[in-house]
């Protein structure tokens, strides 16, 4: 390689470190968010985990002249319905009127279908579309996460329904991506972990008894939730490099 090569592939190098600096703050945070709460402590819990989607939306800010403005835009809003959700999901914590927490819990995910609205809407702008084998799959669940609700409140959440097919349109799309092989697999497992998150946080609710069985459920519900949030957003911030056929 001449040295002017060298020299253009060290700066593509560092121009694509530059464009991932939002992960440096983000990984420990996200590792710090998902020790506090499988301990138990809810206030360092809380203020690491509100930093999780204004930090992916500073890295999205910061590298925005990479591309088109409404991309940013989409990406932008999405992370702010992300961060009210977090809000009223750790509040729904912190009370111990099951009336209360359901309430909060459903304008959280009032707040979260805003997030996948969008991550819904960049996907099929980028012409993905469900396959059959993956909408089987995010349908089977999510029936069965709704028969799990059902059993403890009486009937299914019109509102938790509503995100769920929300969730369950995003997963689909994100899932598909991988079985193209040449588009971005990040998406896809982004995608899936999304839709473990939310299922660990329904099975968790109404079969986590023990103490022990709650902190296991609150780790698996916080580390793949943060894992997910960064795949998808650094997986959708740029355009695909290869079209859908």
């Amino acid at each position: 390689m001449s040295r002017h090569g060298r020299v253009r592939d060290r700066l593509t190098r560092s121009g694509a470190l530059r464009a991932r600096g939002d992960l440096t703050a983000y990984l420990p945070l996200a590792v710090a968010t998902t020790a506090a709460s499988v301990a138990g402590r809810e206030r360092a819990h809380l203020a690491t985990k509100l930093l999780l989607a204004p930090t992916l939306s500073a890295g999205v800010l910061a590298s925005r002249d990479r591309r088109p403005a409404g991309r940013t835009a989409a990406l932008t809003v999405a992370l702010v319905g992300s961060a009210v959700g977090d809000w009223f999901m750790n509040a729904s914590g912190r009370t111990t009127t099951p009336a209360a927490r359901r309430s909060l819990i459903r304008r959280g995910a009032s707040a979260f279908a805003v997030q996948q609205a969008g991550l819904i809407g960049m996907q099929l702008r980028d012409g993905a579309r469900p396959e059959l084998r993956s909408a089987a799959v995010v349908s089977a669940v999510l029936a069965g996460l709704g028969a799990v609700d059902a059993v403890g409140t009486g009937e299914p959440d019109p509102v938790l329904t509503g995100y769920g097919l929300l969730l369950g349109s995003m997963s689909a799309l994100a899932l598909s991506e991988a079985s193209t092989g040449r588009r971005r697999r990040s998406v896809a497992v982004g995608g899936g972990l999304f839709l473990l998150s939310d299922a660990a946080i329904i099975v968790g609710e109404h079969l986590a008894k023990t103490p022990r069985q709650q902190a296991v459920a609150s780790g698996i519900v916080m580390s793949t939730y943060a894992a997910a949030l960064a795949l998808l957003v650094h997986g959708l911030r740029d355009s695909p490099t290869v079209p859908h056929t």
